[in-house]
């Protein structure tokens, strides 16, 4: 059996989902399960175009009808199939795995998820065209088996009972490809090159820079109403699909169909998008919580004995959220690093302002100075590095922020020593008021917890892309010299600053390689006029290295302080 270092170092090709596949292995080795016959099906699409697809059979009863669990992958359905299939055929489900289409033995050529809305309709309606199929279907998967979930919710047949959605958006524009207007650089040019698609949907990716017709088709926002099915959404909040995962439950629940509103249910816990569920164990970046946060993953297949057997299970009569509050990791008797239920999300609606000062203090005082403000000098040549948060092929999740709060182009604002817990529950936003003399630039805000011996430990982060400010379907350039006021969206978190902590928010003009860097020339996105065959040979290096154009300009950007501009966060502080 290969050690549990050498599965985790092989889920990364994967993409998460093979991590949780991997991470299974010793677990699944331990456990006797029943046995399973598989059969290898090209299953046609409407276009003629045949998708390589699995079925796996529990070995006893063969003539019996069953329902159907279905997971579509970019990926490789080989060995994650064959890894998984003991979960669910001895748990009387028939198992599915299927290549999406263009990926590895299914036919036609990927679109990197344009075709999965009509390709999974097609599939789930040669499922209930089988003899061995009793008409039900769940749907499971995490990251882009997720999304493939998300795309034919836009559509869903009858036969589409229930799905199970982990670390996936509903919206891979807003938070996957261009969180805050601004291209999310190394995600997209490491996922695609890195696994392999064809150029032509990184071009894609890059040329669409607004949000349209294209991103629409994969968008499942405008279409929560089609949705009439319950749903488990599980997040992470460290993972790059957080705020995705949240808004596609609440939207859901609000939006959606009058058998979805009261059976969409939430799970989130402290994990990364490489840690999710806890796997791989309690460390998430540079933090080791307690074990308790680690996901009991033979629950999966209970949910779906509850929602396609209808044997109770207790989910869809219990809470229906379930989030892990975060904590000190460090004093064991601190408060926080524990799992809580709630009727709903957001569990409140209160909003407290904490107030940045020139003098680099953050309070819930308003500032009495009619001018004060600080400024910082935006170089694309030496951009802001990125340390941590929400990323796949980058380290990620609660990193250290001390190495970069010492820079000239980096404001810090931080609360004095806390003299009792603070807890933050819901989603984060900074108003900045600026000005800057070029017609575009960004503005990154960090949120950390400081540790008693200086560690500046990242909670959450957000961006903005000055330029998008006002749509994302089109950009209005920067008045040089204009004061704008303009909000971040620093995503949601769950955490309790202990007491002898400080709170703190970190100001900056960029975050590389996370995001593109802003050329403050106008241009949305600047790449090197070599073809993009030159990225893939190199991504790491291509995706790591600023391509400067002849026109970049150092922008000179103040951020206003003042009474009666005041940049703020707004901290979802619940009500004592």
């Amino acid at each position: 059996m290969k050690s549990t270092q050498a599965l985790r170092q092989l889920s990364i090709k994967f993409f998460c989902s093979a991590a949780v596949v991997a991470l299974f292995v010793p677990v699944a080795a331990s456990r006797s399960f029943a046995q399973f016959n598989i059969k290898t099906e090209m299953v046609p699409m409407r276009d003629g175009v045949r998708l390589a697809t699995d079925v796996y059979f529990p070995e006893s009863e063969k003539k019996m009808k069953r329902p159907t669990v279905l997971v579509r992958t970019p990926y490789g359905r080989v060995r994650m199939g064959a890894m998984l299939a003991p979960f669910f055929t001895s748990k009387n489900f028939i198992w599915i795995i299927q290549d999406t289409r263009g990926r590895n033995a299914s036919e036609g050529v990927s679109s990197s998820f344009l075709d999965d809305a009509d390709d999974g309709l097609d599939t789930l309606n040669w499922v209930t065209a089988q003899p061995w199929s009793n008409g039900k279907i769940g749907t499971a998967g995490v990251s882009a088996m997720g999304i493939t979930q998300f795309t034919l919710a836009k559509n869903p047949p009858d036969s589409l009972v229930c799905q199970h959605v982990m670390a996936a958006p509903a919206s891979l524009y807003h938070t996957a490809a261009y969180q805050g207007g601004a291209l999310k650089r190394y995600l997209i040019f490491g996922w695609l090159l890195d696994n392999k698609f064809p150029l032509h949907t990184l071009q894609m990716m890059v040329s669409n820079t607004e949000y349209n017709g294209v991103w629409e088709r994969i968008d499942l926002t405008p279409d929560y109403g089609r949705v009439n099915y319950t749903i488990m959404h599980m997040a992470g909040w460290y993972d790059m699909f957080l705020q995705g995962n949240l808004d596609a439950y609440v939207g859901i629940r609000k939006n959606g169909g009058p058998a979805a509103r009261d059976t969409q249910l939430l799970v989130i816990g402290p994990w990364t998008h490489m840690g999710f569920l806890g796997l791989g164990g309690a460390k998430q970046g540079d933090l080791v919580y307690p074990v308790n946060s680690v996901y009991d993953i033979f629950k999966l297949p209970e949910w779906f004995q509850e929602c396609l057997l209808g044997r109770d299970k207790g989910y869809l009569r219990g809470p229906k959220v379930r989030y892990y509050v975060m904590g000190d990791v460090d004093d064991p008797a601190a408060p926080g690093n524990e799992w809580r239920t709630a009727d709903n999300w957001p569990v409140h609606d209160n909003a407290v302002p904490y107030y940045f000062h020139s003098d680099g203090s953050l309070s819930a005082s308003l500032p009495g100075d009619a001018q004060a403000a600080r400024s910082f000098v935006d170089d694309p040549a030496n951009p802001v590095p990125s340390i941590g948060g929400a990323n796949l092929m980058l380290p990620a999740g609660p990193r250290d922020q001390s190495p970069i709060e010492g820079r000239d182009d980096v404001l810090v604002f931080s609360t004095p020593v806390l003299s009792e817990p603070l807890e933050i529950t819901g989603r984060i936003k900074a108003v900045v008021h600026f000005t800057t003399d070029v017609v575009d630039t960004d503005i990154a805000v960090r949120l950390t917890d400081v540790y008693p011996d200086g560690r500046s430990m990242l909670i959450t982060d957000g961006f903005l892309r000055a330029s998008s400010r006002e749509s994302d379907r089109y950009r209005v350039p920067l008045k040089p010299g204009q004061t704008y006021q303009v909000e971040v969206d620093l995503w949601s978190t769950s955490i309790i600053i202990n007491k002898g902590h400080k709170l703190r928010a970190v100001v900056s003009g960029s975050s590389f390689p996370r995001f593109d860097v802003n050329m403050h020339n106008g241009r949305l996105i600047d790449i090197r006029p070599e073809p993009l065959e030159e990225a893939a040979k190199s991504f790491r290096k291509y995706a790591s290295t600023p391509q400067l154009p002849d026109d970049y300009k150092i922008a000179n950007t103040t951020i206003h302080l003042s009474k009666d501009k005041p940049s703020h966060l707004l901290l979802p502080v619940p009500a004592r």
